[in-house]
């Protein structure tokens, strides 16, 4: 009796750890996503306050523009389109790992794609058109193997469009 008793204790002790494991591994997923938004923040101009929110207040799946998972809490979609958005997309946008849907049309954000967007292995779209992206698209962006959507037109873009594309097999929208 006395050695099931202990058992059980060890039991519930394990399942105890396995279950801050986890739940540490989903805050240190939540803290570079929120980490990697306000870094996108910061180098954007706001004419209309959109991500006024965008701050500790709330939490970052509540706030404007941003769509979550609900099993993991991680951020999905980012969705800015029309705003009056001003600046140069961050490299940290390459840290939304879990991120599939990327809006940020009609808007003017400026400079290049960062290379880091190849990162994003869950991409399924980009649309961008009509700002003032200017550069080539980027190479490694051909490991975005899901990506199905990829609109870039209105914007500054230099260069041949690269081979790759072609490469995409479940590239439909160009």
């Amino acid at each position: 009796m006395e050695a099931s008793g202990l058992l059980f204790l060890v039991y519930i002790e394990v399942i105890i750890l396995l279950s801050c494991f986890n739940l540490h591994g989903l805050a240190t997923g939540n803290e570079t996503d929120q980490q990697s938004l306000l870094q996108f923040k910061a180098k954007i101009t706001d004419q209309l306050k959109v991500m006024e929110s965008w701050n500790s207040s709330i939490h970052f799946c509540q706030w404007p523009g941003v769509t979550c998972s609900h099993k993991h809490h991680r951020v999905t979609k980012l969705e800015l389109e029309s705003l009056k958005l001003s600046g140069s997309l961050s490299p940290y946008i390459g840290n939304l790992s879990f991120l599939k849907e990327l809006k940020l049309a009609d808007n003017s954000f400026y400079n290049q794609i960062p290379q880091e967007i190849g990162r994003l292995r869950r991409l399924e779209t980009i649309q961008l058109t009509n700002n003032s992206i200017s550069g080539e698209i980027p190479s490694n962006l051909s490991a975005c193997s899901k990506l199905t959507i990829f609109r870039m037109r209105g914007n500054l873009l230099t260069g041949e469009i690269p081979a790759f594309l072609g490469h995409l097999s479940n590239l439909k929208v160009f």
